[in-house]
């Protein structure tokens, strides 16, 4: 069952593409080996501790492929915006994809990948794609794409050096 709505969220969200949203990309090299930089990243039940909108990260089941995340995150005016995301891929020491289940009013999706540099340091990659009208409700405004990806751009950046620091 799992992997008839994994392949059904997959399909439908080839049809989103032609919605309006933003993707915003952003790295950083963190000085630790890929395994360590990985584990962290790849479960957002982690993200309170570099991201620093989260309040509360909570999964209905075992942190594996299938499973569904929600995010009480303070973002914008909304002091508790809840965000549902199911982890649609599972690569380890790769890559790890989440993305909102098909019912949402919103579509968001997080890639997080991780690649070697040299034994001691990892570059990790964090990229967001979401629905621009989800800023109406978070900010008061629908804004426009390039300024959502400026603006949310160093945010992303803040919370890439809040990583990199939990690892010196």
């Amino acid at each position: 069952m799992k992997s008839l709505v994994l392949v059904s969220m997959f399909l439908s969200s080839l049809t989103c593409m032609a919605k309006d949203y933003v993707t915003i990309s952003k790295s950083i090299l963190i000085n630790e080996k890929i395994e360590d930089v990985y584990i962290h990243v790849s479960n957002t039940l982690n993200d309170d501790t570099w991201r620093t909108e989260v309040n509360d990260m909570q999964a209905d089941g075992a942190f594996e492929v299938g499973t569904t995340f929600t995010e009480d995150a303070h973002i914008g005016l909304r002091k508790n915006f809840i965000t549902k995301t199911v982890l649609m891929e599972l690569i380890e020491n790769k890559k790890a994809f989440y993305q909102t289940p098909l019912d949402a009013k919103y579509f968001l999706s997080s890639l997080r990948e991780v690649e070697v540099v040299s034994e001691s340091k990892t570059r990790f990659t964090y990229t967001v794609v979401f629905d621009r009208a989800m800023s109406r409700e978070t900010l008061g405004a629908n804004l426009p794409s390039g300024l959502l990806e400026f603006s949310y751009g160093l945010i992303m950046k803040g919370y890439l050096r809040n990583l990199a620091e939990l690892f010196d």
